[in-house]
């Protein structure tokens, strides 16, 4: 764990107050209640798919492992002319990357804030249905690192890349910078909770990149596929937890709140570069460092990658953008105009 998120899931955030809008609390208590009694026919470490979801004939060493369009240099001239094999071995990296930056948030990001939820560290998660849904949603998330862990083992088994090693991604790494800017532990909870939300908000598209794509390895759309289908309620799920506790923030914390909320989106935009440079020096890539210079001038953050308009969608349903505030800090992120 790292070093500025030691102890914060003992901390807890004081100050819980009552507001007006107990009624809406209500509805978004109900609402979870009906989306976990659908947990055991939807959630798929409840299904058994064993039976069709085997790597042994799923597996087509002939096909790529990955989409070229979601590499950042994809038409850069140093790549475009590199030999055929390399290129698809960077493709199979690629698929590595994808999985283990998966593996970063469901780890570091997602389970973390389930557990503020489940020790009641955050106010408005106060009562029974608020823990039953962050643990079967922890559980959800257990069984997902499992499956990306093992489609990364047979990828780098079937590639010869069993030596290959990723630094940490740009997502968890800037949600612990900006986590150590803040002594107060209720700080530290509310960037933990920011990053999960918008996590939760944008990985179902990041994961319908490749869910339906026929054309990529057919075990690894299987594996993203299975992914997704959860992913879908976890963002409801996620949303709904963020009305229950942001009406019961004390206004200190809701202005805190305001100003942390649209940074993840940035981070979670990010094309990974230092990440992709260290896979391609470790496989040989000539020009790696010059290649990576070009493509960090072009754009390292691109928000044309997502669709944040959930997000925009949620802090409307908050009442954030009714404020200068919430209008400012979305913008300074480019989020609103």
């Amino acid at each position: 764990m790292n070093k500025y998120y030691q102890n914060q899931t003992q901390a807890t955030i004081p100050g819980k107050v009552r507001h007006r809008s107990d009624k809406e609390i209500s509805h978004s208590r109900t609402v979870l209640q009906k989306m976990s009694r659908s947990w055991h026919k939807r959630a798929q470490v409840k299904q058994n798919i064993e039976e069709n979801f085997q790597p042994e004939w799923a597996f087509d060493p002939t096909k790529d492992d990955f989409r070229l369009d979601l590499l950042p240099f994809k038409e850069h001239d140093d790549f475009l002319n590199a030999p055929v094999e390399m290129q698809k071995q960077i493709l199979s990296c690629g698929w590595i990357a994808y999985n283990e930056k998966t593996i970063d948030i469901e780890s570091k990001v997602i389970s973390p804030a389930c557990n503020h939820i489940i020790y009641r560290s955050l106010p408005g998660v106060d009562d029974g249905i608020s823990q039953q849904i962050a643990s079967e949603t922890l559980v959800d998330e257990a069984y997902h690192i499992l499956l990306v862990i093992n489609a990364c083992c047979i990828t780098r088994e079937h590639r010869g890349l069993q030596s290959l090693k990723l630094p940490e991604f740009n997502l968890v790494r800037n949600m612990y910078y900006e986590q150590a800017n803040f002594s107060e532990p209720w700080q530290k909870i509310l960037i933990q909770l920011a990053t999960a939300i918008v996590s939760e908000v944008f990985i179902s598209d990041y994961l319908n990149l490749l869910a339906h794509d026929t054309t990529i390895q057919p075990f690894n759309q299987m594996v993203v596929a299975t992914h997704q289908r959860d992913e879908l309620a976890h963002s409801s799920i996620f949303k709904t937890l963020t009305k229950c506790i942001y009406r019961n923030l004390s206004p200190e914390q809701k202005e805190f709140f305001i100003e942390v909320l649209p940074k993840p989106v940035s981070w979670f935009a990010n094309v990974e570069l230092t990440v992709w440079e260290a896979i391609l020096k470790q496989i040989g890539f000539p020009k790696t460092e010059s290649m990576m210079a070009d493509c960090a001038a072009s754009n390292q953050v691109n928000l044309l990658r997502i669709d944040y308009s959930e997000l925009i969608a949620l802090a409307g349903e908050l009442g954030i953008l009714d404020s200068q505030h919430g209008v400012d800090s979305f913008g300074r992120e480019g989020l609103f105009h």
